[in-house]
């Protein structure tokens, strides 16, 4: 029954993955974050692989199991590089991924040139990695089983690194998303941060494991442990494509692809040469402003920085630029800055509920519009509402 419960995991595994890789090779806009979703999904087909076909793998002779084990053995030190790049691609406003990308594949590189190794080796060399009691009486057995052994034990904090790596990503990226959106909840990503969740879950599963299993001096794992593990990656898998396919890079807009805003540490090197004065900077500052107190394109709760721009006839760049150096705040921050303030008016003048407020002057979800609120003036709206109600607050407000 495990047997069965653990291959019909990975059978679905492996489908889901190369549908969904074939799928995100289909489609034209976003190449390269699709490219890279696909390059990891096909290799979590070919993780799986095994297991999948492990009763058509077992009907072969012993040396074919043992080959094929080895040649797919090195994947799964793909997989934590692989996913980063597709997280660096989705999030970059260029679709490009990290810079040096070699360095990521060293330890997958150092794996997949052992496998073939031992792929060239003699059959019984390849026959000890999956036999239950394996006979080191050569020197060249001892090292490929210390070799596979230590790198197996590498995949742990690789994995742990990856992880801190794409939560600093996405952190980040939350930041720059407020140059572009002036309600950010639908671009966040946060899916990825459950799927990291759970496999930071799976990590510390695997770690708890992997030490009693060594004081015990026990190479057996518990099969419901490998069940539970199968299905658990099954679900992760299917997530992933779930969401990984609908997903297109929000830093990226629809209309431009080469058309995007600047990140905050590259907004001043960006800028040093721009060809837009300072009396040109004034005139587009009046214009934001205009379509803002006039035009009240606030109340958009899905404008962008480049639908701001196309309103007012101007580059992106130069929206951006004037924004950061002659207003001196963020997208976020200046459009939001107006959804609180006719907020505040709609407070004290109209008995409305808080709630259709919210989405009158722009926002998308009410917890938004109390951060953001609570951020400006230092009070909830219940409060404000309240307080500025009494004849005080409202003296204040006519003098």
């Amino acid at each position: 029954m495990d047997e069965i419960i653990i291959e019909l995991a990975a059978t679905g595994t492996f489908a889901i993955a190369v549908f969904g890789a074939a799928f995100s090779l289909m489609h034209s806009r976003a190449s390269r974050v699709s490219g890279s979703f696909a390059a990891f999904l096909a290799t979590v087909a070919i993780n799986n692989s095994p297991d999948a076909f492990r009763r058509l793998i077992e009907a072969a002779p012993v040396s074919f199991e043992a080959m094929i084990d080895v040649a797919v053995w090195p994947s799964s030190f793909f997989l934590a590089p692989l996913f980063w790049i597709y997280v660096v691609t989705l999030t970059s406003s260029s679709e490009r991924g990290p810079q040096r990308r070699v360095r990521h594949f060293i330890l997958p590189g150092v794996a997949a040139v052992l496998a073939v190794l031992v792929l060239l080796s003699p059959p019984d060399i390849r026959d000890i990695l999956v036999t239950d009691e394996p006979k080191m009486d050569t020197g060249w057995s001892m090292a490929v089983m210390l070799g596979f052994g230590l790198l197996q034990l590498a995949v742990y904090p690789q994995i742990a690194v990856y992880l801190f790596l794409i939560w600093r990503r996405l952190m980040t990226f939350r930041l720059r998303l407020r140059d572009v959106y002036a309600s950010t909840e639908t671009h966040e990503l946060r899916w990825i941060f459950v799927i990291c969740g759970f496999c930071a879950l799976f990590w510390l599963a695997q770690t708890v494991l992997l030490i009693v299993v060594i004081d015990a001096a026990d190479s057996a794992v518990p099969p419901a442990y490998i069940n539970v593990a199968s299905l658990a990656g099954l679900a992760v898998v299917a997530a992933l494509v779930l969401w990984g396919l609908r997903q297109r890079p929000p830093l990226v807009p629809d209309d431009d692809p080469e058309t995007h805003a600047p990140a905050k540490n590259q907004v001043a090197a960006k800028y040093e040469k721009s060809a837009l004065s300072a009396e040109a900077s004034h005139r587009l500052g009046r214009k934001l402003r205009a379509a803002m107190e006039v035009d009240h394109l606030h109340r958009d709760p899905n404008l962008s920085l480049w639908a701001l721009a196309r309103h007012i006839g101007a580059s992106p760049n130069y929206v951006s630029q004037t924004l950061n150096e002659e207003i001196g705040e963020s997208f976020f921050d200046f459009v939001n800055g107006y959804r609180v303030a006719e907020a505040k008016n709609l407070l004290t003048t109209t008995d409305q509920s808080i709630l259709a407020i919210t989405y009158d002057v722009g926002f998308n979800a009410r917890s938004s519009f109390y951060n953001a609120f609570k951020r400006i003036t230092g009070q909830t709206p219940s409060y404000f509402r309240k307080n500025m109600s009494q004849p005080a607050g409202l003296d204040d407000i006519s003098i």
